[in-house]
């Protein structure tokens, strides 16, 4: 080895055992080469760079993503290459799942069936490492993938929206700019490392076999200066080429592990959201990103934590629901349904079992995931559940996933955001939230489930219900208005109590035998379903089948129709249920001869047939103005009420259901019952709330005086949460109420119970 490499694998050496930011920063300065700014060059090849690399993710956990996603490319890439095959080339695989099976022997790109010695063999190729500081640790990404000649840094690793695999159909990397999302996060200095050497059987004829590398950095603009803006910038060696030394094993990995060839990357004092043991937090947060890894990945936990394992696998929560955490599934269900341009999707529901952890699989604002190659490009959060879909009882504890790899490249690029974390709010987007509430929340499965939850949680105590009823009642004698401001007007009806919910255990079989159209019992004469030109209907059909025949790994049914007039379908505890939906181009009294197939992996399929007679335009309901009829007083009918406490009492919840503490007030809650139009809502009322408890506190009153402050509490609450949510609703807003309650409360009580206030205004 020449002095010149000598230097250069010393100084390799002294970065990747820096502990931290401020260690890089003396090496810098003690180094003739890193201390020469003639030896910097600006990231990408221009000066301009600072706001295409800040101008990405939000969140340091997303940014972090995008390294392992590169390193699954890489690690496709060196496979297909290894075998001789052009990646661009009609022969190379065309899309990642295939890849994957082609490259790894893993069927369909599915891990369930594969054992946990496998999956950890193929994890150990790509590995993320937290070291150093606890609070701000140095996060590596290593990986046995194809790796880089040094020659070839500056058009792949320092580049650029350069295109890199623009033309490769089974890598993710399309913008050749998300892995420098992570160099926002990378401490005060942004410093990040950059080690490769190329799988020595892929190098080119007469290519020399040597590691390159490079260390990048945030050259900030202090000063006069021609530049207005800051620049990311990357070092290169004396002669103006990346840095680099003889290929050779190098002892870099955890236990002093070699490292044979690959991509090695370090960033230094990384701004973790949690920056816990990566085995907890990250590694939660990462199967969340990476719902569906192509590659399995191993976390490895090298900072001074004792007592746990430093080694975590991760295969993203698709395969924990399926595989390792099954046992915390309550029901795992399918809809496939024409998502507007998406195009036909199966809508995977998961839902958990009470008692699961409501930030184990999904968060407050990720509860719905779209995703490309198994990456989360795009989230919706739970209070589109909650308010939308009126799935308010579940909504914590549903995971939604839709596969969205294969959905139409220009459909695709209008939608999703290079950053990886949204989706344009356009029509497209506003067609699909449309849909999914429709789909989710009008399955009959998922409503019976909500209503389950809910008879858990709304405890009904006719002595409360009696004393608000005659509240309410006295008010709206005064004033008829207050029936539409709290939400109780639009024509809603008194319905009858609902019997305690029951789910019955169903076992379906792995093949159907029947399919039959449900509650029809002639065979006389075909069924005929009528449906309005302009709206749609609903076909309900019987068969056996277990709830995952459509969508299990392997041994999978389909469904057919033709004519296909069918916009959605799902299977549910014995009843399929198909929204049909007329043609464009249909006419009124035409009738349809349609069959529906049921298609079995060993035996002939099953069919159905039926007709569809197309009826006229459905009108719309509306009422003339002032048409309501404003003589019936009990044209209502209220929410409602539970009553909850700290601990559990008798006929009332306690703080633990719901997940309380003493700061907050009260909630509102669609029921999920329907009532005429759908609105009957649910009311929860903290009794023993810091607020209230405090204000008892401190006026010392009587045990009468007692009772009568509760009850103005228990009103105030219930009142203003109603006319709170009414308003909220119309604007999508309606889970801001929690905490608006919290303002307003701090000062009810104050105002109802205090005379001198009123004394005051009467002298005046």
């Amino acid at each position: 080895m020449d002095a010149k490499s000598h230097t250069a694998k010393a100084l390799l050496l002294k970065l990747i055992s820096a502990s931290s930011e401020v260690e890089v920063k003396q090496i810098i300065e003690g180094a003739a080469i890193l201390n020469n700014q003639q030896n910097w060059r600006p990231y990408g090849g221009y000066y301009g760079n600072f706001d295409t690399i800040y101008n990405q993710q939000e969140n340091s956990a997303n940014s972090l993503a995008e390294k392992p996603i590169n390193s699954i490319d890489h690690l496709l890439l060196k496979e297909c290459k290894l075998r001789s095959i052009d990646p661009e080339a009609d022969e190379a695989p065309k899309s990642m799942q295939e890849a994957v099976e082609l490259f790894f022997g893993i069927k369909k790109g599915d891990f369930s069936e594969v054992g946990q010695r496998k999956r950890r063999e193929l994890a150990s190729n790509i590995m993320i490492i937290a070291e150093g500081a606890r609070e701000r640790p140095n996060m590596v990404v290593a990986d046995t993938g194809e790796g880089q000649h040094p020659s070839n840094f500056e058009n792949t690793f320092v580049s650029l929206h350069r295109g890199n695999k623009d033309k490769i159909r089974f890598v993710q990397g399309k913008y050749n700019m998300g892995g420098t999302g992570v160099l926002a996060f990378c401490g005060e200095y942004h410093y990040q490392l950059i080690l490769s050497r190329k799988t020595p059987e892929l190098l080119h004829h007469n290519q020399d076999d040597r590691w390159g590398f490079s260390l990048i950095r945030l050259h900030i603009v202090t000063g006069p200066s021609p530049y207005k803006n800051s620049w990311f910038e990357y070092c290169v060696g004396e002669n103006g080429g990346i840095l680099s030394f003889p290929g050779e094993p190098l002892d870099i990995l955890p236990n002093h592990e070699s490292f044979e060839s690959g991509t090695y990357i370090e960033m230094f004092n990384y701004d973790l959201p949690d920056p816990s043991i990566i085995g907890f937090g990250l590694w939660r947060e990462l199967n969340r990103l990476l719902y569906a890894p192509a590659l399995p990945l191993m976390l490895y936990e090298a900072r001074d934590y004792k007592g746990h394992s430093p080694f975590k696998l991760m295969l993203g929560n698709k395969m924990r629901v399926m595989v390792d955490d099954r046992d915390s599934v309550d029901q795992p269900l399918t809809i496939t349904a024409e998502l507007g341009k998406f195009g036909r999707r199966n809508i995977e529901v998961t839902l958990f079992k009470e008692g699961t952890s409501k930030s184990e699989f999904t968060n407050q604002d990720n509860a719905i995931f779209f995703t490309i190659n198994g990456q989360t490009h795009a989230t919706i959060g739970r209070s589109f559940l909650r308010t939308k879909a009126r799935l308010y009882y579940l909504a914590d504890y549903l995971l939604v996933h839709i596969d969205c790899t294969d959905v139409e490249t220009n459909v695709r690029e209008q939608t999703f955001m290079p950053d990886r974390e949204r989706m344009r709010r356009g029509q497209i987007f506003r067609e699909v939230e449309e849909i999914l509430a429709d789909e989710l929340g009008k399955h009959e499965g998922l409503q019976k489930l909500n209503r389950f939850r809910r008879d858990q949680q709304v405890i009904k105590n006719p002595k409360d219900t009696a004393f608000l009823e005659g509240v309410v009642s006295n008010l709206i004698k005064n004033n008829r208005s207050l029936i539409d401001y709290l939400g109780l007007g639009g024509g809603v009806k008194d319905v009858k109590e609902p019997g305690q919910t029951t789910i019955d255990k169903y076992e379906g079989k792995r093949f159907p035998t029947y399919l039959k159209i449900s509650s029809y019992g002639s065979k006389a004469k075909l069924y005929r379903k009528q449906i309005p030109i302009n709206s749609y209907a609903r076909l309900k059909l019987e068969t056996d089948a277990a709830n995952d025949y459509f969508d299990r790994a392997s041994e999978n049914g389909e469904l057919k129709m033709n004519p296909d007039i069918m916009t959605s379908y799902h299977l549910w505890n014995g009843i399929m249920t198909i929204k049909l939906v007329p043609a464009e181009d249909i006419k009124v009294g035409e009738i349809q001869k349609v069959s529906v197939e049921l298609t079995r992996a060993y035996e002939d399929s099953l069919f159905v047939e039926f007709e569809v007679e197309y009826t006229p335009q459905i009108q719309p309901d509306v009422s003339p103005h002032g048409a309501k009829d404003k003589d019936k007083v009990q044209a209502y009918k209220l929410p409602e009420t539970t009553l909850v406490y700290k601990e559990k009492r008798d006929g009332c919840g306690s703080w633990a259901e719901h997940g309380w503490t003493g700061e907050d007030i009260g909630e509102v809650a669609p029921s999920g019952e329907t009532n005429g139009d759908g609105k009957n809502l649910d009311v929860f009322i903290n009794m023993d709330a810091d607020v209230l408890r405090g204000y008892l506190r401190r006026q010392q009153v009587s045990a009468k005086q007692h009772v009568l402050i509760e009850m103005s509490w228990k009103t105030s609450i219930f009142l203003n949460s109603l006319i709170l949510y009414s308003d909220l609703s119309k604007l999508e807003k309606e889970e801001m109420l929690p905490d608006i309650m919290k303002s307003i409360s701090k000062i009810t009580l104050d105002l109802m119970h205090n005379d001198s206030v009123f004394n005051a205004l009467k002298e005046d």
